[in-house]
């Protein structure tokens, strides 16, 4: 009976003091306009939005959508390596499919953080900062993180809504896509603004927007809107009688002038000056390692997992799943396409047909290739059964290696062998190193793509053997479309795993090319040992195939639903 009493007593005092008590604010909230009267609060809502994009580094890695990997539970890349997707079935671009996927590309949450930068552009010029550069400075990151957003979609989708603010309620919320031409012209028009209202550079902080960030981004969206997919491809190759081709590029305008865009955009990167190729360590593949490990001038755009909200992203959990099955790995494997895509160490192109080359398949071959993917005798952790290497071999008695598994490959890049094994139960654990959203690399070969197509030979190949020398490969000779297919390749292999593949595999119309999934399969003749291994190249995922609607990704059925003036794209 007292503990009802009590009950009521509370009930009844908390009654007579009602009024007062809705007069309050309360303690664990902040209204909006308390909000844009601090700049620390409003340092905070900015932050929010940079958490908002893609970690990079998931459960399911995005490489494993195409042609360099193998996810585990294949319903989430392969509508993408077996044409398909459906806009009811997303696989790893959809909304529900937790951390496992990309569900930070999703429209609907890319959409939503649209919104609320739009609502923080309109009140940020009302936040009373100390000086002007501050404010500057938090305008030009929100510019940048709307640009960057929408890039997220023009990558997937094409031309798509463009909101300059955020819808109020009660409004008409249908809204027709615009054109692609007016979606990457908004995107550069907010790349602009932020880079001229930001400084150069903002120190060590890699992971929040300058100019350089800015410009990176531009160099970027330049180069995939220049790209055939947006030009040439139309000619039938993707729209098949699309009734709407100016949602998927450009229907006019002059090519090369795109192209010259992109060598600008790139160019104005590189006259920074504030980057460079990370080359402190002598050793050529452990230089490459450090690529992803340490922090450098290299880097140009960071992301690194949130313990407390990113509990299944961040690169240190990365080193668990993309490790080899015999250190607990396995979700997503490689695919013997992106290893076999490695040259000779004196730049001839690996062959399984060259007896020479079957015989030690991984001899003498470009030291990228080392620090990039783990494979039969690879040196790795200590494991005395095993000499301390990688084992994906099968003995004539049935018997497997520690590491056997479907592929025999695995990702060696973003590990650092050195901190030990990765402990799932240890997070953040080991490594505290983010995700490379993008580098000084990238930009390089930014810059030769746009000069091979403008018919530059000699100055792409200039920016392609940078990159080159610094991985200890001999310079590129080519010329014409044979520099075209080595660039190609070199941009492959350089940017292995790091989310470019996907779009470069579309916006180059090379699809049909890349519907194959190969592994090794590893034979040791005298059971109990490792030595003189048998490799022998086999098919590992027998389904793939392209269909060319994938060169865009399905609006949803839901946002169809929501917003009935979007237009489907082609083939779905």
């Amino acid at each position: 009976m007292k503990k009802y009493f009590l009950i009521l007593a509370v009930v009844v005092a908390s009654s007579s003091c009602k009024k007062d008590f809705l007069d309050t604010t309360p303690l664990d909230q902040l209204n909006e306009s308390s909000v844009w009267q601090d700049p620390n609060l409003a340092r905070k809502v900015i932050n929010g939005r940079y958490q908002a994009l893609p970690p990079g580094h998931t459960y399911f890695m995005m490489f494993t959508a195409t042609d360099e990997g193998l996810f585990q539970y294949d319903d989430l890349g392969s509508p993408y390596t077996k044409g398909f997707v459906t806009p009811d079935a997303l696989g790893c671009f959809g909304s529900s499919v937790w951390a496992w996927g990309q569900q930070d590309w999703n429209w609907d949450k890319v959409y939503s953080n649209i919104r609320n930068i739009n609502l923080a552009l309109a009140n940020i010029d009302g936040v009373p900062y100390v000086n002007e550069a501050d404010k500057s400075q938090a305008k030009g990151e929100l510019f940048f993180l709307r640009a960057f957003s929408y890039y997220l979609l023009f990558s997937q989708y094409g031309g798509v809504p463009l909101y300059e603010t955020a819808p109020k309620l009660g409004e008409d919320y249908t809204k027709p896509r615009n054109t692609f031409e007016e979606t990457v012209n908004f995107i550069v028009s907010d790349l602009d603004n932020a880079a001229n209202l930001m400084t150069a550079s903002i120190g060590v902080d890699k992971t929040k927007a300058d100019k350089g960030v800015a410009l990176a981004l531009k160099s970027r969206v330049l180069l995939y809107a220049a790209s055939d997919l947006h030009n040439n491809g139309l000619n039938g190759v993707v729209t098949g009688g699309y009734s709407n081709p100016e949602l998927l590029g450009y229907t006019g305008g002059d090519a090369s002038a795109r192209w010259q865009a992109a060598k600008d955009a790139a160019k104005a990167v590189i006259d920074l000056g504030a980057y460079s190729l990370y080359t402190a360590n002598a050793d050529v593949v452990r230089n490459f390692e450090e690529v992803f490990l340490k922090r450098s001038n290299e880097d140009i755009f960071l992301k690194y997992g949130d313990k407390l909200t990113d509990i299944y992203y961040g690169l240190d959990r990365t080193p668990l799943w993309c490790n080899t099955v015999g250190f607990g790995g396995g979700a997503n494997e490689v695919l013997g396409e992106i290893v076999d895509a490695f040259e000779m160490s004196d730049g001839s192109k690996f062959d399984w047909n060259n007896p020479v080359h079957a015989i030690n398949p991984y001899a003498n071959r470009d030291p990228r290739l080392y620090a990039s993917v783990l494979f039969e005798g690879s040196p790795w952790y200590d494991r005395s059964s095993t000499n301390n290497k990688v084992s994906v071999g099968v003995w004539p008695d049935g018997s497997t290696g520690p590491d056997f598994y479907r592929t025999g490959y695995y990702m060696r890049k973003y590990i650092d062998k050195e901190l030990g094994v990765p402990d799932y139960f240890n997070y953040p654990g080991t490594s505290t190193a983010p995700f490379v959203r993008m580098r000084y690399a990238e930009i390089l070969l930014n810059y030769a793509e746009a000069c091979i197509e403008l018919g530059l030979d000699e100055e792409a190949k200039t920016y392609i053997n940078m990159v080159r020398d610094r991985a200890g490969m001999p310079p590129v000779t080519e010329t014409g479309s044979a520099l075209r297919e080595r660039y190609r390749n070199e941009r492959r292999v350089e940017l292995a795993f790091e989310e470019h593949r996907f779009f470069d595999i579309r916006r180059w119309l090379i699809g049909p090319q890349t519907a194959t999934a190969h592994g090794v399969s590893v034979s040791y003749p005298v059971n109990g040992s490792f030595d003189n291994p048998v490799f022998t190249p086999i098919e590992v995922d027998e389904g793939r195939a392209w269909a060319d609607k994938t060169y865009f990704l399905p609006i949803s059925t839901d946002e169809l639903n929501k917003n009935t003036a979007l237009i489907q794209n082609p083939g779905y």
